[in-house]
């Protein structure tokens, strides 16, 4: 590690032995999916304009592709994903289309690069939606393939509660794609959340000793482990990661961009080619359009992530930040915040005054620090910037 990236995160030094038998492929790709699976989440509702802003952010960011939406879900979506698709940005533009040739048309006439085929293959999902045996599965699988490469787009096969699958019928699916060549990246979707980081490895593991084509992973975060989950299928030889912008998604959402992109860079080494430093900018963009406000201890973009109250925390963070932290927090785009309130300690106060630029006697602090403590017992609020110069002036 250089001198500079030392600079920026400190991080285990366990690293190179634990993840000694990972292995990372050598173009991990982002494809971001917040326009379709994140206006999913009960209660968005993103207009055209929303869409169209909130695709500009990730073109800027660096987006290797963005899932649009879904063509055949409304006229607005529609709409979107035609001047999306002619915005042209850098991202690679798809859409999510049923095994239906009016679906694929309308993908086509919008001008997308891509149409993601989305089937459900696990036999509960299979016998409440699709009724089909196995033979009449793969015959559609098949036939809209060739439809989607039919119409010059490439194909990303999305077999949805994959991690519920049976495995046998999986890699007959498999095997039959790759003979027809008409599929150009499967996607392992965890529809319910259900699967851990083990079983996510152990699927790309087996799904790759059956067929090369490219792999997706595509989380839910329903157990909390969608960012973990998408890191171990990448860490098995997945190429891509379906993310949304500050893990919205349907009921617990999904795997978080930001969260997920940033694990990569600092924990694993992997570059995807994303700015994070614009990581704030584009989660304060979706906040504000999708109406979800973030919790604060959000990592990577939460408005806590870098706030730090306890007094022998701040004392050794004055000292040396990688006491406390990790990384950065100009790295994504934030600052760190010294926080006045119950557990401060006296370090923490003349941090604080210093950088209001206050002036303010030693033997007075202790005062000052007992009347902050006080009154955010009080109030079970932190101390602002303007309570704690009248604080000053009435020690003074």
């Amino acid at each position: 590690m250089s001198d500079e990236t030392k600079k920026l995160w400190e991080t285990s030094p366990f690293t190179d032995e634990a993840h000694a038998a990972l292995h990372f492929h050598s173009d991990v790709r982002v494809t971001d999916c917040t326009l379709r699976d994140g206006e999913q989440q009960a209660g968005i509702v993103f207009t055209r304009q929303d869409k169209v802003d909130i695709a500009r952010a990730l073109d800027r960011l660096g987006i290797y592709e963005i899932e649009a939406g879904t063509p055949a879900s409304s006229d607005e979506d529609r709409a979107a994903i035609e001047e999306i698709s002619g915005l042209g940005l850098r991202a690679k533009i798809s859409a999510l289309v049923r095994g239906r040739r009016d679906d694929i048309d309308l993908a086509a006439q919008c001008g997308v690069w891509g149409a993601r085929i989305s089937l459900p293959i696990s036999t509960i999902q299979r016998n409440a939606k699709l009724k089909l045996d196995d033979d009449q599965y793969i015959k559609l699988a098949l036939e809209s393939a060739a439809m989607v490469k039919e119409r010059g787009l490439e194909c990303i096969f999305s077999p949805f509660d994959t991690t519920r699958a049976d495995f046998p019928f999986l890699a007959r699916l498999l095997e039959t794609f790759a003979q027809e060549k008409t599929v150009d990246r499967v996607r392992i979707v965890d529809t319910t959340g259900c699967a851990t980081p083990e079983i996510i490895g152990l699927l790309v593991l087996r799904m790759r000793a059956v067929s090369d084509i490219p792999i997706e992973i595509h989380c839910h975060n329903d157990f909390g482990l969608a960012v973990a989950n998408t890191v171990a299928g990448l860490a098995q030889g997945a190429q891509y990661m379906s993310v949304t912008v500050n893990g919205i998604g349907e009921r617990s959402g999904n795997a978080s961009l930001e969260e997920t992109v940033l694990a990569l860079r600092v924990l694993h080494g992997v570059d995807c080619g994303v700015d994070l430093s614009q990581f704030m900018d584009v989660s304060r963009l979706v906040e504000e359009r999708s109406g979800i406000s973030l919790q604060a201890h959000k990592p990577v973009v939460g408005r806590g992530a870098f706030a730090h109250e306890s007094g022998m925390v701040v004392a050794g963070l004055l000292k040396d930040p990688f006491t406390a932290e990790s990384y950065v927090p100009e790295l994504v785009g934030q600052s760190r915040r010294v926080v006045l309130g119950k557990k401060s300690g006296v370090t923490s106060v003349e941090a604080k005054l210093a950088a209001l630029g206050l002036t303010v006697p030693t033997d007075q602090i202790p005062a000052i620090l007992a009347s902050i403590k006080a009154e955010a017992l009080r109030t079970k609020r932190p101390i602002d910037d303007d309570r704690l110069r009248a604080l000053v002036e009435a020690a003074g």
